[in-house]
């Protein structure tokens, strides 16, 4: 064989290895999963908060922090963790930080304190932290950068696969085990998804020879542009008030306000789910067509936002809507607030994009935890009786959140994002 076949099987080779089949397998499955915990993590408790309400006799106000605490560890992890993610690969940061879920997830399975459920949660929250940018990361190593707002639609749609878990499947699973049999589960599970990370990412990342030091600096850089707060502000708190609320408010929201069985609730909690997958594919599909017309990301992400506003609306209106409706709409227009990672990592080189996600994801999961938190305070105000709290608590708590997410809106009127674009040659 001369050396014009041997570099014409070379050349098909290398092809071969980054088709789609090979980055579906290797890439997007392995980070996918990795995804589908931390969302499971993320949501179990409004399933599980009657037991834990019950059985340790906690607060609304305990609840809200205990649940929250997983955002603010995970919002500590961001910094250290794009620096690493850029320095690294995603393979190499996102394998071993799973292992502190696993061992949150067995310290939360046999506590029984509120201080031991805490230190569980925190560690599970800090051990998924890297999970969607390490996801977003690999893709924007992999993938050409047009591809992102799709392929990160995708991931996060993988991620409602893991919110649908943690609804009805684990509301009929608990019928036969107990909430902590199954944490000891999804201590395995973590620990399956951290082994398959490991044997079957590809290691042809190079780490960077550039300092920790150095790469930090870009950090303080970032979060001193305009730039990068002009793109973040506008969506930031509806994002971080869509995580607060399906993580725990919407079960009891569905239990007080609703009026709705366990069972019921559960079930509604998983179509919600079931429209959380369908709005990641359906804004990250739309976002990538309408991009060859010209129009900008932000534009979709945007209008989503606004009719995801006019959802939190209808809970609280005392309007008789059926609660199935409102599930799947907050779910399924929330989704929009996350096209917005992709957003802000299409604005920076690839070799940067670790960086901004996570520097972006800080400020949304702090926001996240203080929220959730301050919704639980609020929520206390008005005592819970046999029927749960009352309609006006979540009508103050919600309305708060609501006005909060109105400046992001004016911001975003701002941009007059529908303004097209001109339209890329194809």
């Amino acid at each position: 064989m001369n050396n014009e076949q041997t570099e014409s099987c070379n050349k098909a080779a290398q092809e071969a290895k980054h088709s789609f089949l090979y980055l579906f397998l290797t890439i997007f499955i392995p980070f996918g999963l990795g995804h589908f915990v931390s969302y499971l993590f993320r949501t179990v408790n409004a399933l599980i908060y009657v037991d834990l309400e019950q059985e340790l006799h906690l607060p609304a106000s305990s609840l809200g922090l205990l649940t929250g605490v997983y955002f603010l560890t995970f919002a500590a992890a961001q910094i250290p963790l794009g620096v690493m993610l850029d320095r690294y690969g995603p393979r190499s940061v996102q394998a071993p930080m799973l292992l502190f879920a696993v061992v949150g997830s067995l310290i939360f399975s046999v506590s029984h304190s509120e201080l031991g459920l805490i230190i569980g949660r925190g560690l599970i929250g800090l051990g998924v932290a890297g999970s969607l940018m390490s996801a977003i990361k690999a893709c924007a190593i992999w993938l050409p950068v047009e591809r992102l707002p799709l392929s990160t639609a995708c991931l996060l749609s993988v991620g409602g696969l893991g919110a649908m878990a943690s609804t009805t499947p684990l509301h009929e699973l608990l019928k036969w085990i107990s909430w902590r049999e199954a944490f000891l589960i999804l201590a395995l599970l973590t620990l399956f998804v951290c082994v398959i990370i490991h044997l079957s990412v590809p290691r042809t990342y190079k780490p960077k020879h550039t300092t920790l030091a150095e790469m930090s600096k870009a950090v303080g850089t970032l979060y001193s542009s305009w730039v990068f707060w002009r793109l973040a502000l506008y969506s930031v708190f509806a994002h971080a008030i869509y995580m607060s609320v399906l993580s725990l408010w919407m079960g009891p929201w569905l239990r007080d306000v609703a009026q709705l069985s366990d069972s019921s609730m559960a079930n509604t909690l998983l179509w919600g789910a079931v429209a959380m997958v369908a709005g990641s594919l359906v804004f990250g599909s739309i976002t990538d067509y309408l991009q060859r017309f010209g129009v900008q990301p932000i534009m979709v992400c945007g209008t989503g936002v606004l009719i995801f506003i006019s959802f939190q609306s209808l809970m609280i209106s005392g309007l008789h809507i059926s609660p199935l409706l409102i599930a799947m709409g907050f779910s399924f227009f929330g989704t929009s607030t996350t096209m917005n990672y992709a957003i802000v990592a299409q604005s920076v080189s690839p070799e940067l994009a670790g960086r901004v996600s996570s520097s972006f994801n800080l400020v949304v999961f702090v926001l996240a935890f203080i929220l959730q938190w301050l919704m639980g305070e609020m929520l206390s105000l008005w005592p819970s009786t046999g029927q749960g709290h009352p309609l006006e608590a979540y009508q103050w708590s919600l309305g708060i959140m609501i006005a909060l997410q109105m400046p992001g809106v004016f911001l975003w009127l701002s941009f007059k994002p529908w303004r097209l674009k001109k339209a890329s040659a194809r």
